[in-house]
């Protein structure tokens, strides 16, 4: 089951046959029944029920029972919380309120006491409060990052310009694009595609590739994988089969 809002995307059942991959989104997985298997490239393996991934580690991770899996747009406000929470690591191993609550919704989903709309709903919530909680435990570090992250969450609808947001920020789009990097560890013109991918779903549901990557603005059929690849982990296909 997959269900992608603006900001985030969930998968939900097995990884049975995961390989080796990275992508550009944050990644949190939690299980509720059995550990996870977590590999990385040229480390021992990790074993345990909730794991935060950082973006762009290329990994594996292996579950037998229903697990729930959130791809998160780094360049989103909460994204940029998980960033000073868990960005000094490539991986962490989960173990707070955040990990707490979404094992319980997914047990309550296992359950049957919600259905799979509700658990998105509250999975949007619980990442929602997350990020409120960490701002004030940061105390807005920097105003004029947390600034930027707010304004592009409200104009979501449209693929907003680096001039617009750096002006926004009373920067140039110079100072703009080197403090975003210091702050953050990650390209601005990312948000770009994460955003047409995200707006790009609806479409391809009832669309080929082909028609899909020529509205959205991509090269090619080839190109629009490709990027899907790099912020998602999978493919298109994969996407429109668990569908």
């Amino acid at each position: 089951m997959f269900h992608f809002d603006k900001n985030f995307g969930l998968f939900l059942g097995q990884l049975t046959n995961n390989k080796f991959h990275k992508h550009y989104a944050f990644q949190i997985s939690v299980t509720s029944k059995s550990n996870f298997t977590l590999s990385l490239k040229n480390h021992s393996d990790y074993i345990g029920k909730a794991f935060f991934l950082n973006s762009k580690v290329e990994h594996k991770l292996i579950c037998d029972t229903n697990q729930l899996s959130i791809l998160i747009n780094p360049l989103s406000a909460i994204g940029h919380q998980l960033f000073l929470e868990y960005g000094k690591s490539s991986h962490t191993d989960l173990n707070d309120n955040l990990s707490e609550e979404l094992i319980f919704l997914l047990k309550k989903f296992e359950s049957l006491e919600i259905s799979f709309e509700k658990l998105c709903d509250l999975t949007s919530q619980v990442l929602t409060k997350f990020k409120c909680n960490c701002e004030l435990d940061n105390h807005l570090l920097d105003d004029r990052i947390i600034k930027a992250f707010e304004f592009i969450d409200k104009h979501f609808e449209n693929v907003l310009s680096l001039e617009e947001v750096a002006e926004h920020c009373y920067l140039s789009p110079t100072r703009f694009l080197h403090l975003f990097k210091e702050k953050t560890n990650l390209n601005f013109r990312r948000y770009q595609l994460w955003n047409k991918l995200v707006k790009s779903l609806p479409y391809l549901m009832k669309n080929s590739i082909t028609d899909t990557a020529n509205t959205f603005g991509f090269s090619d059929s080839s190109h629009y994988t490709r990027t899907f690849i790099e912020t998602f982990g999978v493919t298109p296909k994969f996407f429109l089969i668990r569908e």
